[in-house]
């Protein structure tokens, strides 16, 4: 029984809120508030017993059924958390749901309710102008009609009523037929098909007899099958740390493609063929960027390869011979690059590009394979993942970014390019998801991430936990003696005094890296199409756009100045703008073509330093330091091959002779220090297990803050499609 037809019918009242059952909205002092479905539900579970303890195991009944497979933890913490973030509520100091250990949550405010009043037409009552009892006797007298057209009146009045009584009951079983039949979002089924957390990607066969996945363990890697339905796996290739996610099946099944990066350089992956049960992988073309995908007859594939500043979409023989170029995508970010899909009829291939200076930047392009001709199908201000056509051509299924910050799964039509929703839960799927022929199943990787703020006086100590509990702590810096947290779970900003207290503020899911300056706090925000450089007062009033196309902004010590990079068309610049606003100035460039991540100002402000890609066509990760006063490049340094992707955490020592930043190496991630005299980058902390988001120094150099945790990652399969 659904949540909607149980005996909740009558609104409830906590402080300046209102639940309203049969809108089924919040509302506060009369204004309706953002809550989505899931949070919605707790509320209704929670309010309606209130002082009650309402076990996990209740909520989870309430909101999926026993035949969805969802990460029910992370699920119902999430949803918690959301829900309070609606109401201004807080898990350490409760107003309304407080948590009562590991077993539930209880609603602690007083809650009253109150009768909703239906409107007129709900109860019948007669209007005027229906003719109700009191207008028959207000009625003017009228003459009779004769005979002869009395009995017209009535045969044309018995064959109206014949007529809508037809009408009403072909409507009703028409009704009937679509309660009776579930929707495609209320009809599909998620199975977990692994346990182990340390999925990295995973594809189905045409048939979908056969399940192959990626597992990553520390420095071992291998690639492992399974038959749907069995528990026992075959490990297919073992112990390979330069396994890359992106594989696909071959059309007959018996052979799995899979991409390994070379010895030299992780930023650079070949192509592999393997048989599907094991043996010697064999080469079969170089620089592949994502999953390839195959023409329906089987005897060519697609893929792609980044070439700095434009992506090529290319064709090869099943072999590898016969490489030719398709199109050419200009504009295109490498790092946008999810694989494509090839049409039933395989006129057309589907290609989700990331256009670094259009609005909105996200497109899924068709493209003809008869002559290499473009054509944007669907444009969107959110990342758009791997496309799978369903049988016929007429959609496909693509992961696509919501405004929450999740992926879920969308169809596509085609040519229309009209999107609907196939998904609505909790999960967050990857983007390189697979499917079947047929068009039934789909495998997806669906991860959940658990992470916390620790303190610690010396680099390479545990510390101690400033947060505790289900977080998801990404961001972290300091505001004076205050520490600012990012927790992307609840989507706030955690401002903490030293005492423990804290204050929250509010965050959309487009506001993505933060930075503080003085007073001030700048971030930037996907809004209006494009990433704007946002100010906002240290308590998250006065929020003031100050520069559009911009990401990774830093402040300069003296509060004045907010430096960013910018996107730029031949090379991406580091530019500033002053704090108030105003014209944004270019300060500096890349000395090749990309700066894939973060900048960071050195304490005395004399000194940048930035990431850069190497070679525009060959992309080797290094670090650039460019002199305050001039905007010169003084100093480049080169970064381990495994780090791959965004620099995403960029930090000066405290004394500002080193740069410092995070690597992934050996089932762990640590502090890499780069000194400024010169010699070999060496860690400074010491972790062997777990992951890190993101560091910082407190102000005074006194404490290393670390926000660290767990990354769970599993396939999943959506079936029931169809």
């Amino acid at each position: 029984m659904s949540l909607r037809t149980q005996s909740l019918q009558r609104a409830l009242r906590f402080e300046t809120f209102e639940l309203d059952p049969l809108s089924w909205e919040l509302r506060k002092n009369g204004i309706k508030v953002k809550v989505q479905e899931q949070p919605l539900k707790i509320l209704a579970m929670l309010a309606s017993r209130p002082g009650e303890l309402v076990l996990r195991d209740e909520l989870r009944e309430g909101l999926w059924s026993n035949d969805t497979f969802v990460n029910f933890d992370r699920g119902l913490n999430t949803a918690v958390n959301r829900l309070r973030s609606a109401l201004d509520d807080s898990a350490q100091n409760p107003r309304f749901i407080e948590t009562v250990g590991s077993r539930g949550y209880r609603f602690i405010a007083p809650v009253t309710t109150c009768d909703i009043e239906p409107s007129r037409e709900s109860l019948g009552t007669a209007r005027p102008e229906d003719g109700g009892a009191a207008s028959k006797f207000n009625r003017r007298a009228e003459p009779e009609p004769n005979t002869s057209v009395r009995r017209v009146y009535w045969v044309i009045v018995s064959a109206g009523v014949a007529l809508a009584m037809v009408v009403t009951t072909l409507f009703g079983l028409r009704l009937m037929k679509n309660r009776a039949e579930p929707s495609l979002i209320e009809r599909i089924k998620l199975t977990k098909l692994t346990d182990n957390g340390k999925a990295a990607t995973a594809a189905i066969s045409r048939d979908g007899r056969y399940v192959a996945y990626l597992l990553r363990d520390g420095l071992s890697s291998s690639l492992r099958m399974r038959q749907l339905g069995a528990t026992q796996e075959t490990h297919v290739l073992e112990n390979d740390r330069l396994l890359y996610p992106g594989l696909t099946f071959s059309p007959d099944g018996g052979s799995l493609y899979f991409l390994r990066a070379t010895s030299s350089d992780a930023l650079f992956k070949d192509l592999f063929q393997v048989p599907t049960f094991g043996g010697s992988p064999r080469k079969v073309t170089s620089n592949v960027d994502a999953a390839i995908a195959f023409s329906p007859d089987g005897r060519q594939f697609a893929y792609e390869r980044g070439m700095g500043s434009f992506l090529e979409l290319r064709l090869a023989d099943v072999d590898g011979t016969n490489d030719r170029l398709l199109a050419k995508l200009d504009d295109a970010s490498p790092d946008s690059i999810q694989g494509v899909g090839w049409s039933p009829d395989g006129k057309l291939i589907a290609v989700p590009v990331w256009r670094m200076h259009a609005i909105p930047g996200n497109v899924l392009y068709v493209v003809k394979t008869a002559n290499g001709t473009l054509q944007p199908l669907y444009t969107s201000n959110r990342e758009i993942g791997r496309p799978r056509w369903l049988p016929g051509g007429k959609s496909m299924v693509v992961p696509i970014q919501t405004e929450t910050g999740s992926n879920q799964l969308w169809t596509v039509s085609y040519p229309e390019g009209k999107v609907s929703r196939l998904t609505n839960d909790l999960a967050d799927y990857d983007f390189g998801i697979d499917i079947t022929q047929d068009g039934r199943m789909i495998t997806a990787l669906q991860s959940s991430a658990i992470s916390n703020l620790w303190a610690t006086p010396t680099p390479g100590t545990q510390g101690e936990p400033l947060t505790q509990g289900e977080q998801r702590m990404i961001g972290v810096f300091s505001i004076g003696d205050k520490i600012a947290i990012l927790n992307r779970a609840a989507g706030e900003l955690w401002i903490m005094n030293s005492d423990g207290t804290r204050k929250t503020i509010p965050l959309d899911a487009n506001d993505v890296t933060f930075s503080p300056c003085g007073p001030y706090i700048v971030f930037t925000s996907f809004r209006n199409g494009t990433q704007e450089l946002m100010r906002m007062n240290n308590d998250g009033s006065g929020v003031q756009a100050l520069a559009t196309g911009a990401w990774g902004p830093v402040c300069s010590p003296d509060g004045k100045f907010a430096y960013y990079v910018f996107v730029g068309k031949e090379r991406w610049k580091i530019r500033r703008v002053s704090i108030d606003g105003g014209t944004a100035l270019d300060f500096a460039e890349s000395p090749v073509q990309q700066i894939p991540g973060h900048i960071a100002i050195s304490p005395d402000g004399k000194l940048l330093a930035f990431p850069f890609d190497g070679d525009a066509v060959s992309p080797t990760l290094k670090l650039g330091v460019i002199a305050m006063d001039s905007g010169a490049l003084v100093k480049t340094f080169d970064v381990a091959s495994n780090v791959t992707g965004t620099m995403a955490a960029l930090r000066w020592s405290i004394d500002g002779r080193a740069v410092q930043y995070i690597l992934s190496d050996e089932g762990a991630t640590n502090i890499i220090q780069q000194p400024l005299s010169g010699g070999p980058a060496h860690p400074i902390t010491r972790y062997t297990s777990g992951q890190i988001f993101d560091f910082n120094w407190t102000p005074d150099g006194k404490r290393l803050l670390i926000c660290r945790g767990e990354t769970s990652t599993d396939v999943v399969l959506v079936s029931n499609l169809q």
